[in-house]
């Protein structure tokens, strides 16, 4: 008698079943149509699982940087289905992603992420069984402000609609060359855009050769040939980024001397603009509509922000000795105006024709002249426009002329070294000099490993070349086997 009971029971719980997993397959067909939900990925690397949550198999991974698409979460918003540019559709945590529309807002699929036990059979039961969409099409994402989309993969066929920055695209095919794509758009338009626009996730090589579906520019037999005039190219409205910080200084200049403008907040998007020589800042326009400069270190993008256009000829350095004084002119015989210490940030102006001295502004905002073997920068320095001629080497009391001062490296000022009677840690000391030090190098080892050096006290002996910065290439010292003598 038990068992006919459950029998009689067991079909309709069945149907039940079957018509739930037939509900949960007919939102996920819904949720493969072309969004434009889309999010960036905010970790080094992020597992992409075949269910909601960390105990199921992984099956890809997408790193920081990287887009994905959007197309479901769970009912707690904690895990979201994803499409990653590879392709493969899976489950990733929302904790290490910034989506570009709120997740809640997103259709949901499954049920509530399952608990990181699994059932003792190892089988999840049927309500935590996540539905998998099979990629049925590759897509590209819009990666300008605006872009064309036309009748024609060429820009002087007619405008048929426009799809905008992050917009997925269903991608059909291509022309012969890949330089166009033909496409449909989240709104069912299917037309050409041109391929340096998009981010695609599938080789555009790989597509098939649109032939049949290209439009030809010539007219059908009996109708008048109408020249179409020449469409300008879709406007290259530069990119997106996202905030990576939790509070970002929008500043009216490249660099922190300058004042504050606006403020942004982790995950919101700014628009691309331009940068400075050394792309350590970037101008962007915000949210609210201003514009100005942040810090590179603090944005992710999918591009290169070095592409760009350069906006300012100004670059970035830091003070590397213990004090630097900022002069009226290009020399020493200059007055000084204001000093900088040991790490101040500095902003690069210009340059002598040498690159020996370097016009910068200082964080109190005098501009003035530096010498330029006291500054660390990572930008090439003859980028910096020239505004004055080389300047004259002036020796030291009783050094020969042509001599470049050294100074010891920017690492922990108040280290001290020691100098030694031969080029080799097992001689003598002779004496010792310390961070900050200013010294005159006056030969080097025929391995360029040490160098000897002048001390305004009289002290002298050889350091390792480690220890110093030259104003010159090492090779340009003369190699001395006997200083002494």
């Amino acid at each position: 008698m038990i068992s006919s009971i459950r029998s009689r029971y067991y079909w309709p719980a069945a149907v039940l079943v079957v018509l739930a997993l037939l509900a949960i397959g007919l939102v996920t067909v819904k949720s493969t149509a072309a969004q434009s939900a889309t999010a960036v990925v905010n970790t080094g690397a992020l597992n992409v699982r075949s269910g909601p949550g960390a105990q199921f198999g992984v099956v890809d991974v997408v790193y920081q940087g990287q887009v994905v698409t959007m197309i479901a979460r769970t009912t707690d918003n904690s895990w979201v289905f994803i499409r990653t540019p590879n392709v493969v559709d899976g489950w990733v945590n929302a904790n290490y992603i910034i989506p570009s529309v709120p997740i809640n807002t997103l259709p949901i699929i499954g049920a509530i992420t399952p608990t990181p036990t699994p059932p003792p059979t190892n089988t999840p039961a049927p309500g935590d069984t996540p539905i998998p969409v099979n990629p049925i099409y590759v897509t590209a994402v819009v990666n300008t402000g605006a872009l064309n989309v036309r009748s024609g993969p060429a820009p002087t066929y007619t405008i048929l609609t426009a799809v905008y920055q992050g917009d997925i695209l269903v991608m059909l095919g291509r022309n012969g060359d890949g330089s166009w794509i033909y496409i449909s758009t989240p709104s069912n338009v299917v037309g050409w855009v041109n391929a340096k626009y998009v981010i695609p996730s599938f080789p555009i090589a790989n597509l098939p050769i649109v032939t049949n579906e290209t439009p030809t520019a010539t007219p059908p037999p009996g109708a008048t040939a109408t020249p179409i005039p020449p469409t300008p190219p879709p406007t290259a409205v530069p990119s997106s980024a996202v905030v990576v910080t939790g509070g970002l200084n929008v500043r009216s200049g490249p660099g922190l001397a300058y004042s504050r403008v606006d403020g942004l907040d982790y995950g919101q998007y700014v628009t691309l603009m331009g940068h400075n020589l050394d792309t350590t800042w970037i101008k962007v326009s915000t949210p609210n509509g201003k514009q100005g400069w942040v810090n590179g270190k603090y944005i992710a993008t999918t591009i290169a922000m070095n592409t760009l256009p350069v906006l300012t000829q100004t670059g970035t350095g830091i003070v590397v000795t213990g004090v630097l004084n900022v002069r009226s002119g290009p020399g020493p015989g200059y007055a000084a105006l204001t000093s900088a210490p040991y790490g101040a940030n500095m902003t690069l102006l210009g340059r002598t024709s040498d690159n020996r001295w370097l016009k910068l502004r200082a964080p109190d905002w005098t501009e003035g002249w530096s010498n330029g073997a006291y500054i660390a920068t990572s930008l090439d320095l003859n980028l910096l426009p020239v505004l004055a001629g080389p300047v004259p080497t002036v020796p030291a009391p009783g050094v020969s002329p042509g001599i470049p001062p050294v100074v010891p490296p920017p690492a922990n000022p108040g280290n001290t070294a020691s100098l030694r009677a031969c080029p080799n840690t097992a001689c003598a000391v002779t004496g010792s000099v310390y961070s900050g030090l200013s010294v005159t190098a006056t030969g080097r080892s025929a391995d360029n490993t040490w160098i000897f050096v002048n001390v305004s006290n009289g002290q002298q002996g050889w350091i390792p070349a480690q220890y110093v910065v030259l104003a010159v290439p090492i090779e340009s010292l003369p190699v001395i086997t006997n200083p002494t003598g």
